[in-house]
């Protein structure tokens, strides 16, 4: 069993330094990988020593992790079967709003993550002229402008009117993109698409009927392939820290 425990801190270790190499050290939540390292690894150590005699694990130890392992990995299959329903959503077309949501940009310029999601924004809003486009997301650390206003300009330089866009500028998560957003929404039984990262797409979607919009579509944006199981075991712990928060 040991081997089992030393292989997953091998691969964790493995990936977090692709996802570093690739993306920077600085790389949302890709410091999990080396936590992941750390623990797989001391369990497995823990064992080694075991086996040897050199320390003795009581018995209701191994129990107390055996049932928190076995719950912690059967509430993370759910939740992800979860987040892969999000990823199949298609668009319902004449939605009445789009609300685009933010994403780290660097400085002024669009990340690739943003980008598959105004790319998706644009082509929508191009079969679907009668649709208010509202783009969510404040200014944060590294970037020189909102969020919003880099994507209102990127869907300008696309051809859309500008007078079809809202900007919600205030917003810093997920959970704010919906509080703010919904504010210029006077109706909420009409129909909103989502658009945002294909991982994304459940829990937004989530987030969106907790502030009272009772009628929403995924529109589901291309992800990253390298950081994609990042991603996804970032959005499994983001889903339980915004149902711990009441945000659900």
């Amino acid at each position: 069993m040991y081997m089992i425990w030393f292989v997953l801190a091998v691969l964790c270790l493995a990936y977090y330094v692709v996802c570093a190499t690739y993306a920077g050290v600085g790389s949302s939540f890709i410091f999990i990988w080396l936590m992941g390292a750390f623990f797989f690894g001391i369990v497995s150590g823990v064992r080694v020593l075991e086996i040897k005699g050199i320390i003795t694990v009581a018995l209701w130890i191994k129990r107390c992790f055996a049932i928190v392992m076995v719950i912690g990995i059967s509430l993370f299959i759910v939740i992800e079967a979860v987040i892969i329903k999000g990823m199949t959503e298609r668009p319902e077309a004449g939605c009445d709003y789009i609300i685009v949501l933010g994403c780290q940009i660097r400085g002024d310029h669009i990340t690739k993550s943003l980008r598959h999601r105004l790319e998706v924004a644009a082509d929508y809003a191009q079969d679907n002229p009668d649709t208010v486009i509202i783009v969510s997301g404040g200014q944060g650390k590294g970037e020189n402008t909102t969020e919003a206003y880099a994507m209102y300009k990127y869907l300008v330089d696309k051809g859309i009117n500008p007078e079809r866009i809202i900007q919600e500028d205030k917003s810093t998560d997920t959970s704010e993109n919906m509080k703010y957003s919904v504010q210029y929404i006077d109706n909420k039984d009409v129909l909103v698409g989502i658009v945002t990262n294909n991982f994304h797409v459940a829990r937004s979607r989530l987030l969106a009927r907790h502030v009272g919009l009772n009628n929403t579509c995924g529109m589901p944006a291309q992800s990253d392939r390298v950081l994609f199981v990042n991603y996804m075991v970032r959005e499994a712990i983001g889903i339980v820290k915004d149902f711990v928060y009441g945000n659900f």
